[in-house]
Parts: structure tokens; C-alpha cells; sequence
């Protein structure tokens, strides 16, 4: 039986009042939530945090996690 391929991204939000570049969003995934987050990144531009959602996905997609 084939299980579904599946994984796990969390993104928050905040604004860093006082910081020239205020936007903070700390991106964490996994592709076996049974072991926790494997990575945990805290990015400062929306095109990062959007281009490491895209790699997520495309992981994903491809191969699995």
C-alpha cells in the first residue's frame, strides 16, 4: 500500500519594530513531521520566504521530502 507523500511548513510572521528591514518571517518544514522540523530559517524579504516556499513545494512535488 502507497502512502501519500506528504510534509509539514510552518511560517510566522512579525514586524522588528526599529530594524531597517522590519519584516521577520522564520519559515520551519519537515517531510516526516514524526521527527520534528528539519530546518528552521528566520528570512527578512517576502521574495525569500516566497522562493523558499516554492523549493518546498517543488521538493515535494519531485521526490518527497
Amino acid at each position: 500500500m502507497n502512502t501519500p507523500t506528504m510534509g509539514l511548513m510552518v511560517i510566522r510572521a512579525w514586524i522588528e519594530e526599529g530594524s531597517t528591514k522590519p519584516l521577520r518571517a522564520q519559515v520551519r518544514h519537515t517531510g516526516d513531521v514524526s521527527t520534528g522540523f528539519k530546518t528552521e530559517t528566520t528570512l527578512t524579504e517576502p521574495d525569500t520566504v516566497v522562493a523558499e516556499v516554492r523549493a518546498f513545494l517543488t521538493a515535494l512535488g519531485e521526490k518527497g521530502l
